[in-house]
């Protein structure tokens, strides 16, 4: 007899693994077994029970030969044992009873949960020793006798079984892993892609970096300039891909940088990092924030420090950080240029006769007619009151005087303003760089000098700067 059973034992376990062999999936098998494992030791009813993460057990398969409608389809695991017994089903290699001889409520309770007369268990444990599920053969009618090596052989077939669910327990979990990385990886609001760092492909791009390029199957598998831009055939010229790595081709530190994006203007902090991927290769990544609304807020607050609301012209601290530049622009290309100051003669006067608002408008007159001409737009600056301030670079002396002549005839005509018409002509300074002072502060003093001594000409006339003639006559 004992030999009749060791060798339908041996015939279950070809067919056991039979089954497991002849299907790719792993998973698919399993009723079969439970059925097959029922009839050959003489069971009602074969069940697996897995539990989630909020320790709810799920009725993943069953089997029966008699009506299954009492199985739970899911139940709290601890609302039924303590955690004490939790724990104690946990350690138990396997589980076998009768209902007359139970010989603790932990069995009591299991036998009312799963309303079993006989019951064998093995229980599935994760990484942690955690009870995350368990494999078990019923029987609701009649006591199942098993001997102790029918016992093992059930246990060794369900031991199969259980380290097939858990398994499947660890993939689920991978799996739900990575929909919920890549969920938070959509949803974070930074854009996200990364690439080979030699080859440039593509290896992952998150959904919000992917939209505006046609998608996630529109990125993947391009190189990442192919995937950008359509009118890029190689790597991008400001890629800071050579700032990422070390002279041994070993990851350094993080770089940020900015960058608007052509087709809608949007403006991105973007860091880049090199890493190894999951492969070994060194590879690229790369993370964007929107940054464009900070952009605007930034030109605004940009504007309100260096726009003088009234003339809409750049104010004298823009005009000192300007002029700095230009001069060191200047000196770098070994090139000349001027600087012209200039004031309203009769300004005081219209404040004094038609009031300030109408000196205002005058201003903002001013303005406008810097703007509107060739000779002056995108140079002018107020420097302050009725003082205004004009940057030539890389310009001919000849350019200049015309350019002075120009502003004369300009100011010269009558200003018609809202309360009366009034005459404004303006005196002019002009002091040359290299030779009237190699820097912003004594350049705008002589051109300041020069224009002073206009007014003391006449008014609405231009002086150029000469030390000689125009220091000794200031003194005086």
């Amino acid at each position: 007899m004992r030999e009749s059973f060791r060798k339908q034992s041996q015939e279950l376990f070809v067919q056991v693994m039979g089954q497991l062999s002849a299907h790719s999936n792993l998973y698919e098998p399993i009723q079969g077994i439970l059925e097959k494992a029922c009839e050959f030791f003489g069971f009602g009813c074969a069940v697996i029970y897995e539990s989630d993460y909020s320790r709810t057990f799920h009725l993943r398969e069953h089997c029966s030969v008699y009506s299954n409608k009492n199985l739970h389809k899911s139940f709290q695991m601890d609302r039924i044992l303590s955690e004490t017994e939790i724990e104690e089903l946990a350690g138990t290699s396997v589980l076998f009873f009768y209902a007359r001889t139970l010989k603790s409520k932990m069995e009591q309770k299991l036998a009312e949960l799963l309303g079993a007369n006989s019951m064998l268990l093995v229980p599935i444990t994760g990484s942690n020793a955690a009870l995350i599920g368990f494999v078990g053969l019923l029987d609701r009618r009649n006591d199942v006798n098993l001997s102790d090596d029918e016992v093992e052989v059930a246990c060794s077939v369900l031991n199969v079984l259980a380290n097939h669910a858990k398994l499947r327990a660890y993939q689920r979990k991978i799996e739900d892993s990575r929909i919920s990385l890549e969920s938070i990886m959509d949803n974070m609001g930074v854009d996200i892609y990364v690439n080979d760092f030699y080859n440039h492909d593509i290896l992952y791009v998150n959904r919000s970096m992917a939209a505006p390029y046609g998608g996630y199957e529109n990125m993947m598998g391009k190189k990442c300039w192919q995937a950008i831009y359509s009118d890029k055939t190689g790597q991008c010229e400001y890629c800071p891909q050579k700032k990422l790595i070390d002279a041994d081709g070993n990851p350094t530190k993080v770089y940020s940088w900015d960058y608007q994006r052509p087709f809608d203007g949007s403006w991105f902090r973007v860091l880049s990092a090199a890493f190894q991927w999951v492969d070994g290769r060194l590879a690229h990544v790369v993370s964007s924030v929107d940054i464009t609304e900070n952009k605007r807020n930034e030109e605004i607050i940009r504007y309100m420090a260096e726009i003088d609301p009234l003339t809409q012209l750049p104010n004298r601290r823009k005009l000192l950080q300007d002029c700095s530049e230009r001069l060191k622009h200047l000196e770098k290309n070994h090139k000349e240029g001027y600087v012209l100051f200039f004031d309203l003669d009769n300004f005081k006067a219209v404040n004094d006769s038609l009031g300030h608002r109408a000196g205002d408008e005058l201003l903002s007159n001013v303005g406008k007619v810097l703007e509107s001409s060739s000779y002056t737009r995108n140079r002018g600056y107020r420097h302050g009151g009725d003082e205004f301030v004009l940057l030539y670079e890389d310009v001919t002396a000849a350019y200049i005087k015309e350019a002075v002549t120009h502003l004369l005839e300009t100011f010269c005509r009558p200003w018609l303003l809202a309360d009366g018409e009034v005459s404004c002509p303006v005196s002019i300074g002009v002091a040359h760089f290299p030779n009237d002072g190699d820097n912003t502060e004594e350049l705008l003093h002589h051109a300041d000098l020069a224009m002073y001594a206009a007014k003391c000409d006449g008014k609405g006339i231009a002086r150029f700067y000469n030390q000689d003639e125009i220091d000794t006559e200031h003194q005086m």
